[in-house]
């Protein structure tokens, strides 16, 4: 009786409002075994990447979209090799000039989101991969623009199999509202973001902290969540991204147990739905659990591909995530505060 009526339930439910989540969590599983048996260069970027191309009220690109991306993106990451490998023996001329770069990617309108972030993680990395022995910086600018590549060409894949439906619309409606903004609130935001980097690119560059590189990409990447514009949402932030690395810290060690790689996609596909079905929902927190998943891939992919003890290097990952994010909330809290007061003073 209570089968029957289970089934009953199932089969009246409506599949298709659950193509966005499926679609989220099936396509990065897909993407994260692709990247992981072709174990080309910092592979592991490519899953963190390719959310955002599969993300609520994300778009399939047109072939010319994703041409255009790539080809704006190796121009990018041409002229910032070009530029560090001659400049960077100047630092008065080198980091006032990096700078006016980053703010002017954060304060224009005229490149697309995901671009942007690749853009920024190019421009954070590039630069302070120069400053290693020659040839490190060419070679990470080649493996980006591999990501890149994999991570477009992997997700517009995934929309053949599972392609745009109408649950997709009401997260395109929010995505569009939230992406008005006049001229100036994009200047005040890109001055927000650059002051809040600004301390951590001195430091970075200053000692050639290059060991700890995980921190600035994950910086650039939370720099570019739109949840981070709310500053009342930044404890649950910092909570969903401690959780997302547990999570990457008991899957590692399930890993331990079973070393397999269709094990570790099970384990993905278990922790992308926890995740995917509170992102893909009209709560207002939804936006943080984009980001705990994230974490989740960007230690996990980290660990698996490191050559160093996994096992410490699963946790000083989770560490410099942790710092990483609760510098950016508490900058952002600061900078929101002093915001208020000078509002309320005039």
């Amino acid at each position: 009786m209570l089968g029957r009526t289970s089934l009953l339930s199932i089969s009246k439910y409506d599949w298709g409002i659950s193509i966005p989540v499926v679609r989220y969590v099936l396509g990065i599983s897909f993407v994260l075994l692709v990247s992981t048996l072709l174990n080309y260069p910092i592979a592991y970027l490519t899953t963190v990447l390719a959310l955002g191309y599969i993300a609520p009220g994300a778009k399939p690109l047109t072939f010319k979209q994703a041409a255009s991306f790539i080809l704006i993106l190796i121009v990018i990451n041409l002229i910032t090799f070009i530029f560090s490998s001659y400049l960077n023996d100047y630092p008065l001329v080198f980091m006032p000039l990096l700078c006016l770069g980053i703010l002017w990617i954060y304060y224009t309108d005229s490149l697309a989101l995901m671009v942007k972030l690749f853009s920024i993680i190019s421009i954070f990395v590039i630069p302070l991969m120069s400053l290693e022995p020659t040839g490190v910086s060419a070679f990470v600018a080649i493996s980006l623009i591999i990501n890149a590549f994999m991570a477009i060409a992997l997700t517009q894949l995934v929309f053949k199999v599972f392609p745009w439906s109408k649950a997709d619309e009401e997260f395109v409606k929010e995505k569009k509202q939230a992406a008005k903004l006049s001229e100036i609130n994009r200047f005040n935001y890109a001055a927000k973001i650059f002051l809040i980097l600004l301390p951590v690119l001195l430091l970075f560059f200053i000692f050639k902290l290059s060991g700890g590189l995980l921190i600035l990409i994950f910086i650039g990447i939370l720099s570019m969540s739109p949840a981070l514009a709310n500053a009342k949402v930044g404890k649950f932030m910092v909570a969903a991204n401690i959780l997302g690395g547990l999570f990457a810290i008991v899957a590692y060690k399930f890993l331990v147990m079973v070393p397999l790689l269709p094990f570790m996609i099970l384990l993905t596909l278990l922790v992308g739905f926890l995740f995917g079905s509170k992102l893909f929902s009209k709560a207002k927190l939804a936006p943080v659990f984009g980001t705990g998943f994230s974490t989740f891939l960007l230690i996990l992919g980290s660990v698996t591909s490191s050559t160093d003890d996994a096992g410490s290097a699963v946790w000083s990952r989770l560490v410099q995530i942790s710092i990483a994010v609760i510098y950016v909330v508490i900058a952002f809290r600061i900078l929101n505060y002093f915001e208020q007061k000078k509002s309320k003073a005039e």
